[in-house]
């Protein structure tokens, strides 16, 4: 099951973001979850009646962005992401897609390209030590 986050569901989400990626640092804070909730998209995803992931998607006037997209590894390898990114698609298909992946997220990339995204730009050090690929679906 797929659903739109409510404002009940921020810690929710705040735990999966610590769990994800605790060890990096553009993980994002309770508040800024707060502020996503209250300004932009968050679609979570339910499996086996558990919450075990999220995205995160930033509305523009001419496209949506995927700012932060998170399985708990527990239950990476289901099809979880690709059942979420499905529903965003098709939620979301009056607008185009982008996002950035770092250069060496193989599986992210992988993903992405089977939901008909393309690169199209190397952005140079957008993470720290590390390129990305700026991918657009159109």
């Amino acid at each position: 099951m797929i659903y739109k986050a409510k404002k009940k569901d921020l810690n929710l989400l705040y735990q999966i973001e610590k769990d994800v990626f605790k060890d990096e640092i553009f993980s994002l804070s309770k508040e800024s979850l707060r502020y996503h909730l209250n300004n932009n998209l968050i679609f979570i995803i339910k499996y086996e009646k558990i919450n075990v992931g999220y995205c995160l998607w930033l509305e523009r006037k001419k496209y949506y962005r995927l700012y932060s997209f998170a399985i708990l590894p527990k239950y990476q390898g289901k099809g979880l992401a690709s059942q979420l990114l499905k529903y965003c698609i098709e939620k979301l298909k009056e607008k185009s897609l982008q996002l950035e992946v770092r250069v060496s997220n193989e599986k992210a990339i992988l993903l992405y390209e089977r939901f008909a995204f393309k690169k199209v730009k190397v952005l140079k050090d957008y993470y720290k030590n590390e390129n990305a690929y700026l991918m657009k679906r159109v």
